[in-house]
């Protein structure tokens, strides 16, 4: 079994689990997303890993055009728009560019050697900005599943470095738990 295949089955078998469905670090973050982007109505936004897509659903009811994008075909149930299933360093050419992006602890979760065509391909795709929160902590959640869920766990430098080398200008703030980030191709 080939990575994306491997991470696909370990994210069908976490979004299955109604623990790991109640928590929803992107929907908390949404409306300061929404602000820091400065976002407008019928403007388009990707949501990058969308979970649930209840943060999608968030950002639609604020009139923007919302696609979510998932490894797990089981995830979003709570989003009724437009929903890609693909992983993140191996985005499907036809899905085309959008205003901007919604990043939300998704990064964390990519192996480390997809990061920078992960950050990449989220950039080609982002014509105004996007905005990423990154979590620096390993999460336990899966260990009952025996399943790793935060494969990247890096310093707030290293993501920076990783954010610049994809994008022209970023806007990072961090704490011991999280980088927050908006990221201007």
């Amino acid at each position: 079994m080939d990575v994306a295949d491997r991470e696909r089955v370990k994210y069908e078998t976490m979004w299955a689990q109604p623990a790991y469905r109640e928590r929803s670090p992107g929907m908390r973050m949404a409306e300061q997303a929404h602000q820091q982007l400065r976002c407008r109505p019928g403007a388009t936004l990707c949501d990058w890993g969308a979970g649930t897509g209840r943060a999608s659903a968030w950002f639609a009811a604020q009139g923007l055009d919302v696609t979510a994008v998932d490894i797990a075909a089981n995830a979003v149930t709570e989003f009724d728009g437009p929903v890609v299933v693909a992983n993140l360093w191996d985005l499907p050419a036809e899905l085309g560019a959008f205003d901007f992006g919604f990043c939300c602890d998704v990064m964390e979760h990519i192996p480390p050697e997809h990061v920078e065509a992960t950050l990449r391909g989220i950039a080609q795709r982002t014509r105004r900005a996007c905005y990423f929160q990154i979590a620096l902590f390993k999460c336990h959640m899966g260990e009952a599943h025996g399943l790793h869920l935060h494969l990247t766990v890096k310093s707030a430098n290293w993501w920076r470095a990783a954010l610049e080398r994809q994008f022209m200008y970023v806007d990072l703030q961090a704490d011991s738990k999280y980088v927050l980030a908006r990221a201007i191709p």
